[in-house]
């Protein structure tokens, strides 16, 4: 959760960009890094204590940087937004699952943006809570649409760590997590039940170095 507490001052902008974005959860304190743990690492290896200060202003300025390298974001792919987040931030959506008062197909970035994806999961509305699909006997089927990447995707739609190699018993409970392609149509399976059928956002950017483009319009 983001803390309530006074706003620490970071040592760096990355460190900075850390705290507004995540907080200061207990996940996230290994990422606020303070003096006294550089001088450490710096005493192990040999450098003069008389040299520290120097040894730190170099750090902080890597990890600068590497934040400017990247468009002055920091890329992390598949965190869930947490319930206190603002939704906006992961540009969450969600789908209403048919005769379920609380479960939804919930779709965020997941820092896929670059790659044309959306990340989803099943997310219990009222609980704020993360389902896996195997808890429901839920599964994912992507329809192959003509002209799309999703020719090449057709069929189950695997998680992240069915991909790794994890069988369900060993995903941690609320830590499964899918990725589809933009615009893709997919299918959500339950028992009992007709497919439900659904179709995932499209991003409103244009390609790299495209300012304007005329659409052709039919005769």
């Amino acid at each position: 959760m983001m803390s309530t507490r006074k706003p620490r001052v970071m040592r760096n902008r990355y460190e900075q960009h850390m705290y507004d974005t995540f907080g200061d959860g207990p996940e996230y304190e290994q990422f606020y890094v303070s003096d006294e743990h550089l001088n450490g690492l710096f005493r192990d290896l040999g450098i003069p204590e008389s040299e520290f200060a120097k040894y730190r202003r170099d750090y902080d300025a890597r990890m600068e940087k590497q934040l400017d390298m990247n468009g002055g974001k920091i890329d992390c792919q598949g965190r869930k937004p947490r319930p206190d987040e603002d939704p906006t931030i992961e540009h969450v959506h969600v789908v209403h699952i048919p005769g379920n008062d609380s479960l939804v197909i919930r779709l965020w970035d997941g820092g896929l943006e670059d790659d044309g994806e959306f990340c989803l999961d099943i997310y219990d509305m009222s609980t704020k809570i993360s389902i896996n699909s195997s808890e429901l006997g839920f599964s994912f089927n992507v329809a192959p649409k003509p002209g799309t990447l999703s020719v090449l995707c057709g069929g189950r739609l695997r998680s992240w760590e069915d991909n790794a190699g994890y069988t369900p018993e060993r995903i941690l409970p609320g830590e499964e997590r899918f990725s589809a392609l933009e615009g893709a149509y997919l299918a959500l399976r339950q028992p009992n039940s007709d497919l439900f059928w659904f179709k995932v956002p499209m991003r409103n950017r244009p390609p790299a170095g495209v300012t304007r483009a005329v659409s052709p319009i039919p005769l």
